[in-house]
């Protein structure tokens, strides 16, 4: 079997564009992109991507995330762990997502498995504090997502403080 790699994001939102354009520091992560397309009735994922500048700098120009028409969200994913974040780990961790996700505006990595890779998605509010509830946007996105090149696994965590 192949190495197996672990990818620790802690994710915080969801966030307007205006909120992620009057905070020009904030760079180096992934990002969820959220809303309703002009045909669709409920908000879903619809777009993950990697930056490794700003996280503005990047959804400015990014005419796959202005498609989003309506409730249009963002998630801005850290990754926490390994410690050392390269491009490497940021796009191990983008297409777990994609492939197991399939988010409609995503049109690169669908298709192809990601590399073996364990990602643990931990949910925030916006100045950090726990989500005990997944927000109703991830619902659909498990906590833990596990491939080892032969079997998935997936499944949620449970938040609570001693």
């Amino acid at each position: 079997m192949s190495s197996h790699t672990t990818v620790i994001v802690d994710w915080r939102g969801p966030f307007s564009y205006e909120e992620i354009e009057s905070n020009p520091d904030w760079e180096n992560g992934l990002y969820l992109a959220t809303g309703k397309l002009k045909y669709e009735r409920e908000a879903t994922i619809q777009y993950c991507g990697i930056t490794e500048g700003t996280f503005i700098g990047r959804l400015k120009n990014h005419h796959k995330v202005h498609e989003i028409n309506r409730d249009k969200e963002f998630w801005i994913g850290e990754v926490k762990y390994p410690d050392e974040v390269s491009r490497y780990f940021l796009e191990m961790a983008e297409s777990i997502i994609i492939y197991f996700w399939q988010p409609e505006l995503n049109e690169r990595k669908k298709l192809s498995l990601p590399k073996p890779i364990t990602l643990i998605n931990r949910w925030y509010k916006k100045d950090y504090s726990p989500r005990y509830r997944q927000h109703p946007m991830c619902k659909y996105l498990d906590d833990v997502l596990s491939w080892d090149g032969e079997l998935w696994r997936s499944g949620n965590l449970q938040v609570w403080e001693d």
